[in-house]
């Protein structure tokens, strides 16, 4: 009897130790490489009520934060889109900085015509008062003052202006002048006019002036002050507007950089070359709130995600996608649910850290990809520690070898006793 208890102990570590070995081995193949995803398109790709009939050259129409593309037309003719420039020079204005600054109008600025502040050379004005003379009243006086001021010259500003053009990806403008006056060559088209829209209608230092209807700026040596209307009349003809720019000559025809907004919801659109740019506008904004609708496809602060976790204390971790994703559909889809790509991790896991994928179906039948952050710490199961220690295999694999050779030892020793007692 007295034999068969250090083999019966041996026995039950080696079954043990060879069962914990295993378990080390499993876990360390880590995480196996989950299914391809392909996730199906939506179901209807446009909206059920056609867009208005334009009379205009060239328009566009595009949700600012996504920016998407919701209509175009020839948006990337190369065309004259005469004072629809001056988004350009407000926009270099507005980064430049300092608006409350005295700037000296110069002789050149004062001398510029058609559309004027009636400024003098020598006259001192806030640069912010020149600003609203630029966008409100399209004075092509105040927006020479303006790029002389930021730029230095007339010249080193014209290349701010391409130099911005070119780093906000508008490849068919080409600017000559800070006010749209009609130069052969100075070009643009709707779909650049309407990036610098969004650049413009991003700025907090612009919003409130472009959707000012009337404003006054001092005028010394007169009685009275300026009065600056703005000549954005689709502000007047529809609550929704507010804003952005106007623009005329003989060679664009009439142009307008309009914004929209309702419940919440902003549209921008962009009409060149149009025989009456208020009303081709408002009917492509409303077209577009009424055919479309903004939903978040994935809420950072909503949606959750539960991750599995090898090798940890508890089974699965909570994660939150690490960002929001917004599409604008049309009114008769519904969005589908993402896929989770990525659901198994190890451990140990830290809050914050990335522990899976959802893929995100887009309005154009793309997948975007999405991280999952967990929400909490989960460290290794005690277990788990020992195991992935290579010191600590080694030893429960001699510990192993150990009990084997115990076990050898007693077969081997019973064998010859039983021979003997023949």
């Amino acid at each position: 009897m007295s034999r068969r208890w250090p083999r019966l102990i041996a026995i039950i570590a080696a079954f043990i130790l060879l069962a914990l070995l295993l378990a080390g081995a499993c876990a360390a193949q880590g995480t196996s490489p989950s299914d391809a995803v392909t996730p199906a398109a939506v179901t209807s790709a446009t909206p059920d009520m056609p867009p208005p009939r334009l009379d205009c050259a060239a328009a566009i129409l595009i949700d600012p934060e996504t920016r998407q593309v919701l209509y175009e037309h020839n948006a990337d003719a190369r065309r004259p889109v005469a004072s629809l420039a001056k988004m350009m020079t407000a926009l270099l204005v507005a980064e430049d900085g300092n608006l409350d600054r005295t700037v000296t109008v110069s002789a050149n600025a004062a001398a510029v015509g058609e559309t004027s502040m009636h400024l003098v050379p020598g006259e001192q004005v806030k640069l912010r008062d020149l600003l609203m003379g630029t966008l409100m009243l399209s004075a092509n006086d105040a927006a020479t003052a303006c790029a002389e001021a930021v730029g230095g010259s007339l010249g080193a500003f014209v290349d701010l202006m391409n130099r911005r053009a070119a780093e906000l990806g508008m490849s068919n403008t080409n600017f000559l002048n800070p006010h749209g006056l009609h130069q052969e060559g100075h070009v643009s088209s709707a779909r650049d006019m309407a990036t610098l829209a969004v650049q413009v209608m991003g700025r907090a230092e612009l919003r409130p002036i472009v959707r000012t209807q009337q404003a006054t700026v001092p005028w010394p040596g007169h009685e009275g002050d300026r009065v600056l209307v703005n000549r954005n009349q689709l502000l007047k003809r529809w609550d929704a507007c507010d804003g952005i720019k106007t623009g005329y000559t003989k060679q664009a025809g009439r142009c307008l950089a309009a914004s929209a907004f309702v419940d919440g919801w902003r549209l921008i659109c962009v009409v060149l070359g149009a025989k009456d740019s208020w009303t081709d506008a408002q009917m492509l904004l409303q077209w577009g709130f009424d055919s479309y609708y903004k939903v978040a496809l994935v809420s950072a602060d909503v949606d959750s995600a539960t991750i599995e976790v090898r090798g940890g204390a508890v089974d699965t971790v909570q994660a939150r996608p690490a960002e929001d994703v917004i599409a604008v559909l049309p009114r008769v889809c519904r969005p589908q649910a993402p896929a989770l790509l990525d659901h198994v991790t190890e451990a140990p896991v830290h809050a914050g850290e990335v522990v899976g994928r959802l893929a995100v179906i887009m309005p154009d039948d793309s997948t975007r990809t999405v991280d999952l952050l967990a929400l909490e710490d989960v460290p290794q199961s005690p277990w788990a520690m020992i195991l992935r220690e290579r010191w600590t295999l080694g030893a429960l694999a001699a510990v192993l070898a150990l009990a084997v050779g115990v076990l050898a030892h007693g077969a081997v020793a019973e064998a010859v006793g039983a021979r003997r007692r023949r």
